[in-house]
């Protein structure tokens, strides 16, 4: 586990490097973590569909599974990437608030 949260660390200095602080409201937010739940489900998708086909043809496409499954795994980091920005954000604009802050 450590590795795979590092990696979303990694992707999150990523992201901030490319867009800066990001402080969207949480209807836009949403909409950001939606657009990259889409891309990791398409990758999802296009993996199922292509696996009955590529099973029919192996070994020679154990390359084609992996490939397919690389572009889904990068899509989950960059989703839980996103979701850790949210909570960043709402930390940082004080959206989130403890029994003793009220």
């Amino acid at each position: 586990m450590k590795n795979i949260l590092n990696e979303i660390k990694k992707e999150r200095q990523r992201q901030d490097a490319k867009w800066g602080e990001q402080n969207h409201n949480l209807v836009e937010w949403m909409a950001i973590l939606t657009e990259e739940v889409g891309e990791a489900s398409k990758e999802a998708l296009e993996y199922h569909f292509a696996s009955k086909e590529l099973n029919e043809q192996l070994p020679e496409n154990k390359e084609a599974f992996r490939l397919k499954l690389q572009l889904l795994r990068m899509e989950l980091v960059q989703t839980a990437a996103v979701a850790v920005s949210i909570i960043e954000s709402m930390e940082r604009n004080q959206l989130l608030w403890t029994k003793e802050d009220k």
